[in-house]
C-alpha cells in the first residue's frame, strides 16, 4: 500500500516539475475555440475521458466522451470537422481503437491532442501535440493520480481563459 502511494505520489511530482504550462494553456484556448469535443479513452481510461468530458460540460462546452461500440466510436469521428477536437487519452503501447481514432480523425481535417505517459507512445507520435502524466504503478493497474491531476489542471485554464463560462 506503502509503495503504491509512493509511485503514485512520484507520477505527480513528476508532472508538476515536467509540465509544460504553456501546452496546457494552449490546449485551453483550443478547446474554447472548438465547436465540438470529443475525448477519446477506452476500457480504464474511459473514466478519465467521462472526468475529462463532463468537467468541460460544466463550463459550458460542447463535450463528449463516448462509451459504446468500437462502431459508434467511428460514426462520432466520422462527423468532426475542423471546428471540431479530438482528445486522445491512452498509455503504453496504446489501445488500438483509441490510436485508429486519432489518425481517421487526423485524415479528415480534425485537429488532434493527447495525453499518455511518454513522448513515444502511438498517441505522442500521432496527435498534432500532448501532454505527458507518469500511469508508473507496482500493480497490473495503472496509477491515474497524475493524469486526473492534469486533466484538472486544464479544466482549470479552460475556467480561467474565460472566466465568464
Amino acid at each position: 500500500i506503502d509503495h503504491s502511494l509512493d509511485k503514485a505520489l512520484d507520477n505527480l511530482n513528476a508532472l508538476i516539475a515536467d509540465l509544460d504550462r504553456s501546452r496546457v494553456i494552449e490546449l485551453a484556448k483550443r478547446i474554447q475555440r472548438s465547436r465540438r469535443v470529443l475525448i477519446v479513452g477506452m476500457d480504464f481510461a474511459a473514466s478519465l475521458a467521462y472526468y475529462f468530458a463532463y468537467g468541460l460540460i460544466g463550463l459550458g462546452l460542447d463535450a463528449e466522451a463516448p462509451a459504446g461500440s468500437e462502431g459508434e466510436l467511428q460514426h462520432k469521428i466520422k462527423i468532426l470537422t475542423g471546428k471540431d477536437l479530438l482528445i486522445a487519452i491512452s498509455f503504453g503501447q496504446c489501445l488500438r481503437i483509441t490510436v485508429e481514432a486519432v489518425r481517421q480523425a487526423s485524415k479528415q481535417g480534425v485537429p488532434t491532442f493527447g495525453i499518455t505517459d511518454s513522448d513515444t507512445t502511438p498517441i505522442a507520435r500521432y496527435c498534432d501535440a500532448h501532454l505527458v502524466a507518469s500511469v508508473v504503478s507496482p500493480s497490473f493497474l495503472n496509477s491515474y493520480v497524475a493524469p486526473v491531476a492534469l486533466i484538472s489542471a486544464i479544466q482549470v485554464a479552460c475556467a480561467h481563459i474565460d472566466p465568464r463560462r
